[in-house]
């Protein structure tokens, strides 16, 4: 990504932050005068307007920005004049408290609601990060003539979730329980040019008992922190609780595939930090088509555990190039020392399908691990070598800071996971044809004359690997250009950069802005550890 684009994404952010906040603004006022300190009605009713004016306004601008950024069209706009005051009118009773501009609404389905919904559910914890809205039921439900009572929106369906569904989200509430954020994942098909998004949807799943769920509450909550107005619940399947939104009916033509890949890429650490404080831990983005395609595909991705494999001098060793004679394509395949695999199970006759395919590595941050696997792997943003997925067939090279996040292990639930180790790393082995490989390039870490892997060249450690155009790789499907064979686990019981096969870092490129290298620690801290001559130990879990 250039530096333009990322400028024009960094403002669609800031829009979006600035939006937020008038929100929650807007919100502190409207329902309650202490905190916003005005203290006559025409001062506050004077405020309100003046946010609802500078809400409208900033939405204008993000739309303008998202436009710009998606299809490079130069849009303006003519500033709208703020509305006059409101004069002040007497009236004897008091003036109803005004209501949020935006009110998302439940969609009527045809199924009724298991009886033990009738009552009054307790509404989750809210995220602190997110303001929410407390919009009452009438808002959120259709009008009635004052002579009928309101009908309940019959939006929970008898639908079971399927089978396929289940392991997926059982391999989503994996994840969910060691990173608390759920899993994101969107229609590849949306950064397509030839496609068109005729329906948006939305799905969220919960780690979430039923009874406890309160569909408006989080509906509220989901609209306030995606920024979302136009939102309806389309239906909920329990079991877990699966909630189905309608995102965009009122967006025409492509602005609702630019509107969802705009949501997609607007989704920061803080949103998911919010969603996972809302137990959500899977979310997908895109048409249902191809949601009920992923996840069929997706529970099908299992582990081989015949192949997984301790890779140490008293486990699985060896010297040089393998000595076991199978198949690993041309280029040479060395020990991954210090490792630890995770075999998937990729196809039927591996070796025979896989015949001349060779062995590389793909770096990746510690959230995205299990995320990659179930979500298919993007080709890179930043273009050294052109456009493309990059990949090393060394694994000391792609264990560098910049490919592969060091995380410290802090929590009770990720040190049980990884046997009390102090730090973690994720690396994923794979599998790619030669004739994919579009080009062999050296070593982008400004290394100079030191020896990164003895076993290979520093010309020639950088494979960059054929995407065929597909803005997202799936590479779990076995017809890829790329496919993934294995999760490689490093546990330690001190910081990585400890170890002898981490010494070219500090004659190369490495620092601790998390932009670049995902150190995992202080910069200066791992120097003193190292001039300390502290150890670093394997922890094989």
């Amino acid at each position: 990504m250039d530096k333009s684009a990322e400028k024009r994404l960094d403002k669609i952010y800031r829009l979006s932050d600035d939006i937020t906040e008038s929100r929650a603004r807007l919100l502190s006022i409207t329902y309650s005068k202490d905190k916003s300190g005005l203290t006559t009605e025409k001062r506050r009713k004077n405020r309100i307007e003046d946010l609802t004016t500078d809400i409208d306004k900033l939405k204008l601008k993000r739309q303008d920005e998202i436009m710009r950024h998606y299809s490079n069209v130069k849009l303006t706009r003519k500033s709208s004049p703020s509305p006059p005051p409101t004069p002040l009118r007497v009236s004897s009773t008091p003036s109803p408290v005004p209501q949020p501009s935006r009110t998302p609404t439940l969609s009527p389905s045809h199924q009724s609601p298991p009886p033990s919904l009738h009552r009054s559910p307790s509404p989750p914890p809210r995220p602190e990060s997110a303001p929410v809205s407390s919009s009452s039921s009438s808002d959120i439900r259709c009008e009635h003539s004052n002579d009928q009572p309101p009908e309940e929106p019959n939006i929970w369906s008898t639908e079971p979730v399927s089978a396929d569904e289940k392991a997926h989200y059982h391999k989503c509430k994996q994840y969910y329980d060691i990173i608390q954020q759920p899993l994101v994942s969107v229609s590849e098909k949306i950064f397509y040019d030839d496609f068109e998004l005729l329906a948006a949807s939305l799905v969220c799943v919960l780690d979430q008992d039923v009874s406890d769920f309160d569909p408006e509450t989080f509906l509220n909550n989901i609209a306030n922190i995606l920024n979302i107005s136009d939102i309806t619940i389309r239906k909920i399947q329990s079991g877990c609780v699966k909630v189905i939104f309608d995102i965009y009916k009122n967006v025409a033509g492509v602005n609702k595939k630019i509107e969802v890949k705009a949501l997609y890429n607007s989704v920061t650490d803080k949103i998911l930090q919010s969603l996972g404080l809302l137990k959500v831990l899977f979310m997908f983005m895109g048409d249902i088509e191809t949601y009920d395609k992923t996840i069929k595909f997706r529970s099908q991705v299992t582990l081989h555990p015949e192949w997984n494999r301790i890779y140490g001098v008293n486990n699985s060793y060896w010297p040089g190039v393998a000595p076991d004679q199978l198949d690993r394509g041309p280029h040479p395949y060395y020990c991954p020392l210090g490792w630890q695999r995770f075999s998937f199970y990729v196809a039927d006759k591996f070796y025979q399908k896989f015949k001349g395919w060779s062995v590389c590595y793909h770096g990746t941050k510690f959230a995205y691990g299990l995320s990659i696997l179930l979500s298919g792997l993007k080709p890179a943003e930043i273009a050294a070598h052109g456009g493309g997925i990059y990949a090393s067939p060394s694994i000391i090279y792609t264990a560098h800071p910049r490919y592969s996040e060091i995380k410290r292990i802090e929590s009770k639930g990720e040190s049980t996971f990884f046997k009390d180790g102090k730090y973690v790393q994720f690396v994923l082995q794979c599998r790619v044809h030669p004739d994919n490989i579009k080009k062999t390039g050296q070593e982008t870490l400004e290394t100079c004359n030191t020896i990164i892997d003895p076993n290979f060249d520093n010309d020639v450690i950088e494979w960059l690997i054929d995407a065929q155009g597909k803005p997202m790789m799936d590479f779990n499907d076995p017809n890829s250009t790329i496919v993934c064979t294995g999760l490689m686990v490093r546990v330690t019981d001190n910081h990585p950069g400890l170890l002898s096969d981490s010494q070219w870092w500090y004659k190369s490129h490495v620092c601790d802005n998390p932009k670049c290298c995902l150190l995992g620690t202080d910069l200066d801290e791992l120097q003193e550890k190292k001039d300390n001559e502290e150890t670093c130990n394997i922890i094989y879990t």
